[in-house]
């Protein structure tokens, strides 16, 4: 299990490779939104990766299943709930809670990674007021640096299976790549109604009820 981890982690750096190019020349990335989620989720991911077999997986996964769904269903109720932030009124209060979701996201993604994308994407958007396609490529700037933190400790910790490791990275930079291209254009109502249903499926099955 943990040189699947591993090996799917080192994997996952070519989508983000291949999509933040594209990203970055849409100029749809934002330092002032990604610097503080990134940097605190780069020093939870070496702590998360560092201590990962000594983890227990199963609580983990469970455990972020249901942080999963509580999150998914505020970003689906966000509208009725007025909790979306205002993009323009971005004060030191969203940069804190950043610095925290980077701590605890950049953990789980050292640890085992599955739906830490979407969950960002979507504190992306409670916390900053993004719309979902920003949240998607910035979502890319965070992520990068966290995955390639984590890589680096499995790397060093010699888990990694390069035979089917590279393989993947390739074809996840090409199939990054082309998402990008395609997420632009779809509506970001549909987004919203593709990512929560996924998110949530996901969240049931990492707490083993499908």
């Amino acid at each position: 299990a943990h040189t699947a981890i591993a090996t799917g982690r080192f994997s996952m750096v070519g989508i983000n490779l291949g999509n933040i190019r594209k990203f970055s020349k849409r100029q749809k990335i934002e330092m002032k939104y990604v610097l503080p989620f990134a940097i605190a989720g780069i020093a939870g991911s070496l702590l998360g990766a560092s201590f990962m077999m000594k983890i227990n997986e199963e609580a983990l996964k469970k455990f972020i299943g249901v942080f999963m769904i509580i999150v998914s269903l505020f970003v689906l109720l966000e509208d009725f709930l007025k909790l979306k932030a205002n993009k323009t009124k971005i004060s030191r209060k969203h940069h804190v809670l950043s610095v925290l979701a980077g701590l605890f996201m950049g953990s789980y993604i050292g640890i085992i990674g599955g739906g830490g994308a979407t969950i960002i994407i979507f504190l992306l958007v409670l916390i900053y007021g993004l719309s979902f396609h920003d949240a998607v490529a910035n979502q890319k700037a965070i992520t990068l640096p966290i995955s390639i933190m984590a890589t680096s400790v499995f790397i060093y910790q010699g888990l990694i299976d390069y035979k089917l490791g590279i393989p993947l990275f390739i074809v996840n930079m090409i199939g990054g790549w082309v998402g990008a291209s395609l997420i632009v254009k779809i509506n970001p109502v549909w987004l919203k109604r593709i990512l929560v249903p996924v998110s949530i499926a996901l969240a049931m099955r990492l707490m083993g009820i499908v």
